[in-house]
């Protein structure tokens, strides 16, 4: 039997208005009332109709995050952590790894999803379809480096291009001059500045900094990470350390370098950016610079909730931290 709120007043032995009241929060009941009204909630296992809430223009307690890869651990760390702060207020999540941003837009609107923290790269020419998200009143979380609507969009810098920043003047201040970099999107994207900081930070610190990065974007897997070292290491064997754009880059990359001779951190040493549980797992252990998945999400849901409610529009800068491993040798 489906458990409506005639059934549940019944329960608590009130009207099915004085339930209404209790779940909207309408008007003032007495906590004596309220509580009988919530204990019979919570024996039927009510669940409201998020369906027939959002007919009603009341939102459906719904958020989409769209990920470049929903294979990467950050990003699970991320939505864990988001997840468990919305749980709290009656919110649910769906995750959409990158794929085809027109059809995920369309899906998004007939579900009537109430926001979407977009966790990806947005191209040039799917700019089009967060407009349409916009339009449908849809509420969208991004990272800074999307420069359109910008009083209409909240933000958040997750400071990976500073990261890669320290990190080229910590190699540098322990003796290394020739400073390799791997990246996952092409030269010319306005996406992401990591690329742009490394060419930047080598500069000031007075090293070589040397840079490999695809054609087109792609995913930051582990293999990806081992055929972009093949390509740095072609480019120039004179390097002493290499920074990967993110952890499994590094760690890609760490491997293929054992796996054809080198000794890591003795020959070759290593820098990734994220601080996934994985960096503690492989040897050496990857010094990295820690992005805290936890406060990251907690942060994430806190700015799209505060849109859904009041249409607040914010922005948020979330700091790194070094966690040191033993993949990085001072070589001064």
């Amino acid at each position: 039997m489906k458990v409506s709120r005639a059934v549940i007043a019944k329960e608590a032995g009130v009207t099915p208005t004085t339930v209404t009241c209790v779940l909207n929060n309408t008007r003032p009941v007495s906590d004596k009332i309220r509580r009988r009204v919530m204990e019979a909630i919570d024996k039927l296992n009510y669940v409201p109709d998020i369906a027939a809430r959002a007919m009603l223009g009341k939102g459906s307690k719904q958020i989409c995050v769209m990920v470049d890869s929903i294979k990467n651990p950050f990003f699970a760390e991320l939505v864990y952590s988001m997840e468990a702060a919305g749980i709290e207020k009656g919110f649910f999540f769906s995750i959409c790894g990158r794929m085809d941003m027109k059809t995920y837009a369309a899906h998004i609107i007939a579900r009537k999803i109430d926001a979407l923290y977009l966790c990806s790269e947005i191209k040039s020419d799917e700019v089009k379809y967060v407009k349409q998200l916009l339009d449908n009143g849809i509420k969208v979380l991004t990272s800074p480096k999307f420069e359109h609507f910008e009083k209409e969009i909240s933000k958040i810098d997750m400071a990976t291009g500073d990261a890669v920043a320290a990190a080229v003047k910590m190699l540098a201040s322990r003796g290394h001059k020739n400073i390799g970099f791997m990246g996952t999107f092409p030269e010319n994207s306005k996406q992401d500045d990591r690329l742009a900081r490394f060419t930047e930070a080598a500069k000031r610190e007075n090293v070589n900094g040397v840079f490999v990065v695809p054609e087109d974007t792609v995913c930051a897997t582990v293999e990806n990470g081992a055929m972009l070292f093949d390509k740095l290491i072609r480019k120039d064997n004179a390097i002493t350390a290499a920074i990967g754009l993110n952890d499994l880059i590094a760690i890609g990359a760490m491997n293929r370098a054992q796996q054809i001779g080198f000794c890591v951190p003795k020959d070759i040493s290593f820098v990734g950016i994220d601080g996934i549980a994985l960096s503690n797992l492989v040897s050496p252990r990857l010094t990295t610079y820690k992005s805290d998945a936890e406060i990251l999400g907690k942060k994430a849901f806190e700015m799209l909730h505060n849109m859904i409610e009041t249409g607040e529009i914010s922005f948020y800068n979330h700091k790194m931290e070094l966690m040191e491993g033993e993949s990085v040798r001072d070589i001064r």
